[in-house]
């Protein structure tokens, strides 16, 4: 996912990247889930949110920071989802990568963004309300996953997007994606709706929210890419 809807050249770039730093089977296998689920399926988008203050605490052997276009190298060595190009080209006033790192490698890295998120799943962009901020496309290392680096990650995101103004911090994750949702809850996020979608011969339909705040859900979700 990216701030607006990826070029057909920016897609070439990052699958390049992606089949050399992880190998043609995991591709592979993208593509053909991609595939299968938009012939028929359906699924759910559950949005969490949280205040954006500062409960964050430090961890031995950890640094957390925003990302800057020089670590274009070492998110394509060590995360793969972007090339350098399309790294740097996704940093703008309004998107910014959230790093972990343990040394000098990146073991977690977080978009958040002001103005919007492109959303494969829903073919539709995530646009987080006035003041808020949209946490999205979160990657943890596959060697370090459940030693609670991304609710570390989560707490620190919210505490500098807190510094920076930004009142409440929103974040989506699948419905099916439990480890993801038990981590984002013990970065003190709660639900705030679902967007139920169905796919038909990879044409996506979006059925009504639901959840507590379900009345927010039609400011948050638009086809047409924000201005």
């Amino acid at each position: 996912m990216s701030e607006t809807r990826p070029t057909p050249l920016e897609l070439l770039s990052k699958t390049a990247t992606r089949l050399q730093t992880r190998g043609p089977a995991e591709v592979i296998a993208t593509i053909r889930n991609r595939l299968w689920r938009g012939l028929a399926s359906q699924g759910e988008i559950a949005l969490l949110v949280r205040d954006a203050v500062d409960t964050a605490s430090d961890r031995p052997g950890l640094t957390f920071r925003r990302a800057t276009v020089n670590d274009a190298g070492a998110y394509t060595r060590d995360v793969g989802t972007d090339s350098a190009r399309t790294f740097r080209r996704r940093l703008t006033d309004r998107t910014d990568c959230y790093l972990v790192l343990q040394g000098e490698s990146i073991v977690h890295a977080s978009w958040a963004t002001t103005r919007s998120a492109w959303t494969t799943e829903l073919n539709a962009y995530l646009c987080p309300p006035p003041g808020d901020a949209y946490v999205y496309e979160s990657f943890t290392d596959a060697q370090t996953r459940g030693q609670g680096i991304y609710p570390f990650a989560l707490h620190h995101m919210c505490a500098d997007l807190g510094r920076r103004g930004i009142t409440r911090v929103w974040v989506g994750v699948e419905h099916d994606n439990v480890s993801s949702q038990r981590a984002i809850a013990k970065g003190g996020f709660h639900e705030a709706f679902q967007l139920p979608f169905r796919r038909r011969l990879f044409r996506v339909s979006l059925l009504p929210a639901t959840g507590p705040r379900a009345a927010q859900a039609a400011a948050f979700v638009t086809k047409a890419p924000p201005r």
